[in-house]
């Protein structure tokens, strides 16, 4: 079994029970998760923004040891916040237009080297924030005497930057949910309609999709929602395997109040929902003209992604 440090990163879109896995696979003991990490700094500055362990984040001992260890890695000064101003966020405006464009080609069909080139050259502002990001996962993994640290960020772009700048320790769990059961989600808690959730979902399959060329297949596993609910503990022993640990029994359980996750979905507060439940709720909410929405829209890329057409729904 090899010992090499791993970056595990939940690639797809919200709401696909990306939380879900992230809080199980926490249970661990070779796992770390952080969530969203990504938005760690400016979690940091708000008193009110809780870490999931229920301790706002600038206050919680466990940022708080790691930030210590950020501290001496990259040589802070003592009067100097690490945690409140390192910046790890990939911010779009942070880099122009033709950067964009050059980036964006060169994850698609760019070999590595020139990739990271066009990345460093183009794009500093984002592989400045990659590499600072890497350094908190290694600062993190010591912490806690770790191999595995996961960003469940989700987005696209860094992913495939991640990939870049640690190409042997990337590893990319596509977590992957029926898109009606996401858009559900979206219209239910945002109010949007069905053809503005379908093509928001459509959208970031495609770039998840795109994200993953040039990522060697063995790097890359699929995870289904509704595998995950239905059948956890085989989902949980691939994902291990995959990993290359050894299956723990306790990641059956949803260790909440353990985790140290930032952002991701509000059910990591719940501390009453311990089991695990498919959620398959969309089929009772979405009437027959939103389904027709949906498929005109999106279809095609369900489909893609394992989902067929059936759909049992009261109002039909």
């Amino acid at each position: 079994m090899t010992e090499e440090p791993i970056i595990l990163f939940i690639g797809g879109s919200g709401r696909s029970g990306s939380t879900l896995i992230d809080l199980l696979l926490n249970s661990h003991s070779q796992i770390q998760s952080v969530g969203e990490v990504h938005r760690l700094n400016l979690y940091a500055r708000e008193n009110n923004e809780p870490c999931t362990c229920g301790v706002p984040v600038a206050q919680c001992p466990f940022w708080l040891e790691v930030e210590q260890e950020v501290r001496q890695k990259l040589a802070w000064p003592k009067d100097r916040n690490p945690l409140q101003e390192t910046d790890i966020m990939l911010v779009p405006g942070s880099i122009g237009k033709l950067a964009t464009l050059l980036q964006k080609a060169s994850f698609i069909a760019a070999p590595i080297p020139m990739a990271r080139w066009i990345n460093r050259t183009f794009a500093r502002p984002h592989q400045q924030a990659i590499e600072t990001a890497v350094a908190w996962y290694d600062a993190i993994r010591k912490v806690t005497k770790t191999r595995v640290l996961i960003d469940s960020t989700k987005d696209a772009r860094r992913l495939k930057l991640l990939y870049l700048q640690a190409p042997q320790q990337f590893r990319l769990l596509y977590m992957i949910r029926d898109g009606r059961a996401v858009t559900a989600s979206k219209i239910r808690r945002e109010g949007v309609s069905m053809e503005y959730a379908a093509r928001d979902w459509r959208q970031a399959h495609r770039k998840t999709l795109l994200a993953q060329r040039g990522i060697p297949e063995q790097q890359i596993i699929r995870v289904h929602y509704e595998q995950l609910c239905t059948d956890p503990e085989s989902t949980l022993k691939r994902v291990c395997a995959f990993l290359g640990l050894t299956y723990q029994p306790e990641m059956l359980t949803i260790k909440k109040i353990e985790a140290h996750n930032i952002g991701g979905n509000p059910m990591r507060f719940r501390t009453d929902e311990q089991s695990i439940k498919l959620d398959e709720a969309w089929r009772d909410q979405l009437t027959p003209d939103q389904l027709h929405q949906f498929d005109r829209v999106a279809g095609p890329m369900n489909r893609k992604l394992g989902y067929n057409d059936e759909a049992s729904n009261s109002s039909a």
